[in-house]
């Protein structure tokens, strides 16, 4: 009977044993349900490249997705494990050949357990590269290389450079900060893309002037000033606009939009038209609303309209509007009536300037604006960018701005001031009760002017209110100090509103 016992003792610890290592093998071979890497790109050069060692981060087991032209040591493993990757010299007929990029994966038992790594390797990108028409490069695919053998320069900004093929097919806007004229001949090797409007442009990395000082003729301009809310084109064609110069933009009687010139040259003289009547020609470059960006050629003035002693639009601000929070640009409320676009604080976009990251309040501040903060609560940013104007406010926290000195008006000057401002909505469809008014400070002495209501309902679509105020018996010199802000000062409530377009005219 302990004969029997003692076989039956041994048959259950066997079995055991069978199961746990069955069990320590399904461990070795289940796929992981979560896969990282440490890297999520590798650039390497077209040859003598050294190995490269990244860290693969898994719960279990995980496999490869290899491209050819790539090595991986392990090409499997199990849990955390450091691989080697490598890749082999990228060159054809004794040369480097053209750039390529491909997609390493490690991956575990779905869809979702995937770790992915681009493998870049350099190369003679211009290799084999195509010759195309203007015409034929709006239909490339971003990225794409392209040799124009010749061109001629029909416009020019301060970052590139409007040109036209010798067939002419089109208009192309190529990126190049190299000092050229109109009337160069020129051959360009570049890169397709895609600007913010959607318009097509061109990274140029090779530039040659083959001559210069030829004659250009320019197309009859469409004139587009009657419809300038509404046009839009997909290509760059030649237009015209009539309006009035306001220190950066062109504003049309009883229009949404104006226009906006793109990065235009000093020797445009733009500054001694400010307040006159102009037209101006040049090249459609998309509507960022509520501008119509325009690439000019040509300015035709009509004479002084009226006279401009401050103007701000805030479109400069626009490279930090684009950056946002670094992945999501700013929005327009006010435009799109959408409670939610995005509106990052005035800290929190930043771009480099002069090699200097700057913030959005920092410009704006470099500028000699000043801003004005109260709350009911703990101090906290309440003023935000937006695409390209200002918003004040949020419930329990008020702002306003005060402008940056202004030199130059003269003595005994009757004075209008004029902007653009909205209130905000709540959730619910209540109008914020934003009441509005214009300081004018001399020293101690302060003189006030009320900003007529919005008068908006509950539910009422957002929209920007023209207020024009006459500062009528206000002083107004370099010392002087203007503020814009509400009359809740400071409040619980919510109190929220936006500016854009400040002018200070004579009367």
């Amino acid at each position: 009977m302990k004969f029997i016992k003692h076989i039956y003792a041994v048959s259950l610890l066997t079995a055991s044993l069978f199961l746990l290592l069955g069990c320590n093998n399904d461990e070795e071979t289940r796929l992981s349900d979560a896969v990282l890497a440490s890297n999520a790109s590798l650039t390497f050069e077209a040859q003598g490249n050294t190995d490269r060692i990244i860290t693969v981060y898994a719960d279990a087991a995980w496999e490869t997705e290899i491209p050819e032209w790539v090595t991986v040591t392990p090409t499997s493993g199990i849990g955390t494990t450091d691989v080697t990757i490598s890749v082999t010299d990228n060159m054809r007929d004794g040369a480097e050949d053209n750039p390529r990029k491909a997609t390493l994966v490690f991956k575990g038992r779905t869809l979702a357990s995937r770790a992915e790594v681009l493998i870049i390797q350099n190369g003679d990108k211009y290799r084999d590269v195509k010759e195309y028409t203007v015409a034929e490069i709006e239909k490339l695919a971003d990225e794409a290389t392209l040799s124009l053998s010749e061109a001629t320069v029909m416009a020019v900004t301060t970052k590139g450079f409007v040109v036209t093929d010798k067939e002419a097919t089109g208009n192309l806007y190529v990126l190049n900060e190299t000092a050229v004229s109109v009337g160069d001949k020129v051959s360009i090797l570049g890169v397709k893309t895609t600007d913010m409007q959607s318009m097509t442009a061109v990274e140029c990395d090779q530039l040659n002037v083959l001559s210069t000082g030829s004659q250009v003729t320019y197309p009859q301009a469409t004139d587009i000033t009657d419809q300038i809310d509404t046009y839009t084109a997909t290509t760059r064609e030649y237009i015209s606009v009539t309006g009035i110069y306001n220190g950066s933009t062109v504003t049309i009687k009883e229009a949404n939009n104006g226009v906006s010139f793109i990065d235009p040259p000093a020797s445009l003289g733009l500054s001694a038209l400010n307040g006159h009547s102009i037209t101006v020609k040049g090249y459609f470059s998309g509507v960022a609303e509520p501008v119509v960006r325009i690439i000019v050629t040509d300015i035709e003035d009509h004479g002084i309209i009226e006279t401009i002693y401050f103007m701000e639009d805030f479109e400069w601000l626009d490279p930090w509007a684009e950056e946002g929070n670094g992945s999501k640009p700013a929005g327009q409320t006010v435009e799109t009536d959408d409670l939610d676009a995005y509106a990052p604080q005035l800290p929190t976009p930043k771009i480099t300037v002069e090699g200097q990251e700057v913030s959005a309040l920092q410009a704006l501040e470099s500028k000699g604006y000043e801003f004005l903060r109260v709350t009911t609560k703990e101090e906290e940013e309440c003023i935000y960018l937006q695409r390209n104007y200002l918003k004040f406010g949020k419930t329990s926290y008020q702002a306003g701005i005060i402008l940056p000195k202004i030199k130059d008006i003269p003595d005994g000057a009757e004075l209008v001031m004029s902007f653009d401002w909205c209130p905000m909505r709540q959730g619910s469809g209540k109008i914020d009760p934003v009441n509005l008014i214009i300081i004018v400070a001399n020293g101690t002495d302060e003189q006030i002017f009320d900003v007529p209501e919005s008068g908006f309902e509950a539910g009422h679509k957002l929209e920007w209110i023209n207020a024009r105020i006459p500062l009528t018996g206000a002083t107004v010199n370099e010392e002087t100090r203007i503020t814009i802000r509400q009359t809740q000062w400071p409040a619980n409530t919510a109190n929220r509103w936006f500016l854009d377009n400040i002018k200070i005219v004579e009367k």
